[in-house]
């Protein structure tokens, strides 16, 4: 079972790594994170990841610098690469709707069902994509854009393409994933799904 990290070792972890191969000084982490997480609670955030392997911490003379594994960095590059991809599907998607709503009824069906389709598949994709290095720190995030896609696009797409999935149907498919893919994969997929439908629960709760 893949254990997310939460989202105070995620902002920490990825400020590290956004200083590259040369890592971060300790005198301008703190700051960077001071609007909303306490030094203490940095420090405890910085002692948890170093044990846990994600960070090294090199001490020159007074200077103390955090560096961030080359899986993390490669992990986040990864997650940049496929923010951009989806950013770029939604792009190409508005337009493609207002193509499709020029042609003829019965035609615009079909196109619907291939953009729900194609959507479907890039979200996939992402998600697997991110399964190589360390997902319990990028498809957290991911989960937000997959998120809006999904309120924005994809479920009004997906009706087209498929019935509205029983919890009998999920546990199959899941099973399926797991014969085929393993074990890992179905276990991401499942934790991402249940990501999505509660966020989109305590969404409605509050719309209410």
């Amino acid at each position: 079972m893949i254990n997310f990290l939460e989202g105070k070792e995620r902002a920490v972890l990825t400020t590290i790594a956004q200083g590259g191969p040369a890592g971060i000084r300790a005198t301008d982490l703190y700051p960077t994170l001071s609007l909303f997480m306490s030094q203490q609670t940095v420090q405890k955030t910085i002692e948890d990841l170093y044990f846990s392997g994600y960070i090294t911490i090199l001490r020159d003379g007074d200077e103390v610098r955090y560096i961030a594994s080359k899986q993390v960095r490669n992990a986040l590059v990864n997650l940049e690469m496929q923010k951009y991809k989806l950013g770029k599907y939604i792009e190409n998607l508005k337009m493609r709707i207002e193509e499709i709503q020029k042609l003829e009824k019965t035609i615009q069906v079909n196109e619907m069902k291939k953009v729900a389709t194609e959507g479907t598949q890039v979200v996939a994709f992402s998600v697997l994509s991110l399964l190589k290095e360390v997902p319990e720190l990028t498809i957290p995030e991911a989960i937000e854009i997959i998120s809006k896609i999904n309120d924005e696009v994809l479920s009004k797409l997906f009706s087209l393409i498929s019935p509205e999935m029983t919890e009998e149907d999920i546990k199959h498919f899941l099973l399926l994933v797991s014969k085929y893919n393993g074990e890992k994969d179905a276990e991401l997929l499942r934790i991402t799904m249940e990501a999505i439908k509660t966020r989109n629960e305590k969404k409605n709760t509050t719309n209410s």
